[in-house]
């Protein structure tokens, strides 16, 4: 048997991946409890799967997260579920797949799933491997996301026809979350505000067809719309992220203070703007995937005031502890102990803390919003729309088909569609309203993959279906291949099976994938796809 230690001084550096240190770690863990013996993180496994592990987090986590032990219920317990990595967790889209076609799919693949009993929907994936690289996730059957993350929008509990603002949006899962719960009426507002993270966020909203999405880039404390118009506004708030260390792919980086400072006065400026921009009586969910109360409880102290009340909820099926109320010598209000703080061993997620604020009438100061913000050119409903003609055309579309949207342009070259009654507030620019439809290009018009999957089941003409699976996978991966089709050249709209995968052009014999590189998974020839 291998032999366990308590001195960690000479371990090495360099060994196997992090998920196989944990896998290792995982059972000897398991070891250890049956035969007796209380666990304690500063015991060393010397191994050499896993002294990676032992040298880069043994140290960050027990420094770390000891001075949370206080706050916990079963630090054993914990210690014990940080050293193993999640089960992915997905929710099945019913804007393009019913859950009785996914679980088919699933059984057909071999694939086991986990139904996730507080979210109707949801799923744990118990076997298989990159659920983010299938067929049925490329043509937007479902979103991959971390369970415990899913019930901020629990919390916020948003309901049809209402106005809602995400704060912090990328990359787009909590809003995907509320755009579905919004139908068929109402509009979510994801605004995010580093751009290297907008493309992820308008990636998911293209390829679950969230029709009553508009995405804004801006700073969230300083968002420029009119206050007191939001029904809900969620502030996912930037943080440490020392609830996620049981990611796979995670790589776990000691947190200064100076760092923590930045980020806590951070998350109280958006919470402040939250409170700013949600009607009186109305809801603000804050919520962050850290377990330190600077960043939790008390900047819900520290920025709520007569503004807001943090109100009782619970979610069936979740088990959670109270807020904090006392820190660091410091009484906190009373009331932050209604937050909630899914601590992972609870409920075998990552860590996560939600607070429900309902906004009192209690006039709040205005912020002092820049007068001049960075130049854009603006998103306007469309005037040119006769690309749509094009469309039914080309793929037999049904013309009334089109007439439940409304269309909006930047510029000349891209069409988008909506719902009716989306639109972006006075004084906001949108990056992007809904999903594109079309792109002119000088003598032609491009359909758009997004549009393409979203309708594809009603096109009558044009439409290309593989033949196999292999062929399927070529074309997510961009890829042009040789195929013979009884289609005319042109841009077509390719399927496979039940998956609608979007814009292929065709000529020659020879099929080029026209998929959006974002969309380009690379899917390995025996991967569950």
């Amino acid at each position: 048997m291998t032999k366990i230690r308590h001195s960690a001084t000479s371990v090495k550096t360099k060994t196997a991946p992090i998920w196989r240190s944990r896998y290792v770690v995982r059972r000897h863990i398991e070891l250890w409890f049956a035969y007796g013996y209380k666990f304690s993180p500063s015991h060393v496994i010397e191994c050499d799967q896993v002294q990676k592990m032992a040298a880069m987090e043994r140290a960050g986590w027990e420094e770390a997260f000891r001075r949370y032990m206080p706050l916990v219920d079963d630090p054993q317990a914990l210690w014990a579920c940080l050293y193993t990595p999640l089960t992915p967790c997905l929710w099945v889209n019913p804007i393009k797949a019913t859950v009785e076609e996914f679980q088919a799919y699933c059984a057909e693949e071999g694939l086991r799933l986990e139904p996730i009993s507080w979210y109707p929907g949801a799923f744990r994936l118990l076997n298989g491997e990159r659920p983010g690289a299938t067929l049925p996730f490329v043509a937007g059957w479902y979103y991959v996301q971390e369970e415990i993350a899913m019930s901020a929008v629990v919390a916020l509990d948003p309901q049809p026809g209402e106005r809602i603002l995400d704060l912090c949006a990328a990359p787009g899962g909590k809003t995907a979350q509320i755009a579905v719960r919004l139908r068929p009426t109402g509009v979510v507002i994801a605004n995010e505000r580093q751009m290297e993270r907008l493309s992820s966020l308008r990636a998911t909203v293209d390829r679950l067809g969230l029709l009553n999405v508009v995405v804004t880039w801006y700073d969230g404390r300083l968002f420029p719309a009119p206050e007191g118009i939001w029904d809900r506004v969620l502030v996912d708030a930037p943080c440490t992220g020392e609830g996620t260390v049981r990611k796979p792919s995670q790589r776990w980086r000691p947190v200064t203070e100076r760092f923590r400072r930045a980020c806590a006065a951070l998350q109280r400026a958006l919470l402040r703007r939250a409170l700013q921009l949600v009607k009186p009586g109305g809801i603000v969910v804050y919520s962050t995937c850290t377990f330190a109360p600077e960043e939790n409880e008390m900047v819900l102290d520290a920025v709520l005031g007569d503004y807001g009340v943090v109100e009782p909820f619970s979610i069936a099926g979740l088990r959670a502890m109270p807020g904090v109320t006392q820190w660091a010598g410091k009484s906190l209000r009373h009331d932050v102990g209604y937050a909630l703080r899914f601590w992972p061993h609870l409920n075998d997620t990552g860590g996560f803390f939600v607070a429900r604020i309902r906004r009192t009438d209690v006039p709040m100061p205005a912020s002092a919003l820049p007068s001049v913000l960075k130049p854009r050119v603006p998103m306007e409903p469309a005037t040119r729309t006769e690309g749509i003609a094009a469309l039914c055309q080309r793929f037999g579309f049904a013309p009334e088909l089109f007439a439940a949207y409304r269309y909006w342009m930047r510029g000349q070259e891209t069409l988008w569609m909506a719902l009716p009654e989306v639109e972006s507030p006075a004084g906001v620019i949108p990056e992007s309203v809904g999903i594109p439809l079309l792109s002119y290009k000088r003598k032609h018009i491009k359909p758009k993959t997004a549009a393409l999957q979203l309708l594809g089941r009603e096109a009558r003409r044009n439409v290309l279906e593989l033949p196999e699976r292999a062929a399927a996978l070529r074309f997510v991966n961009g890829q042009s291949q040789n195929i013979l089709a009884d289609v005319e050249p042109g841009f077509v709209h390719v399927r496979y099976r039940r998956f609608e995968l979007g814009c292929g052009l065709y000529g020659r014999g020879q099929l080029h994938s026209q998929i959006p590189r974002g969309l380009q998974t690379l899917i390995a020839q025996n991967d569950h796809a």
